[in-house]
C-alpha cells in the first residue's frame, strides 16, 4: 500500500510554504468533535442522575459508547469496502447531519433545568 506524503503533493504558495492540505483539518475537526460530544455528554449523564450517582451516570454512558465506536468504525470499514473512497465518506459526513437534523425534532420544547448549588438546591 502507497501512502502519499501531503506535504510532496502541496503546491506551494509564492512564499515558498505550503497551502493548508485536508491532512491538517481532519485532527482540528476531529478534536472539535470530541471536545463538543464528549464534554456535553458528559454533563448531560452527571446532571441527569441522581445525586448518589453523580460519578456512575457518566461511567455507564462511557460503556456504552465504547462498543458503539468500535461498531461504527467496523460498518465504516464495511462502507469504505463497499462503496469506494469516494461514497463512504460523503456517507459519513451525511448521516450525522441527518441524524442531528432529526434529533431536533426529538425536543420537547420544556425550558431547561435551573443550574444546581453546591447544596442540592436550584437557583433563583
Amino acid at each position: 500500500m502507497y501512502v502519499a506524503d501531503s506535504r510532496a503533493t502541496t503546491p506551494a504558495s509564492a512564499e515558498g510554504a505550503a497551502r493548508p492540505s485536508a491532512g491538517n483539518l481532519v485532527p482540528a475537526l476531529h478534536g472539535a468533535f470530541y471536545a463538543a460530544t464528549d464534554g456535553v455528554l458528559m454533563a448531560a449523564a452527571s446532571d441527569g442522575a441522581p445525586e448518589a450517582l453523580r460519578s456512575s451516570g457518566p461511567a455507564v454512558v462511557r460503556t456504552g459508547q465504547a462498543p458503539a465506536r468500535f461498531a461504527r468504525s467496523l460498518l465504516f470499514g464495511a462502507a469504505w469496502t463497499v462503496w469506494g473512497d469516494r461514497a463512504a465518506p460523503a456517507g459519513a459526513t451525511v448521516a450525522p447531519a441527518g441524524c442531528a437534523a432529526f434529533s431536533l425534532t426529538l425536543r420537547t420544547g420544556r425550558p431547561p433545568r435551573a443550574p444546581r448549588t453546591p447544596e442540592g438546591t436550584a437557583t433563583a
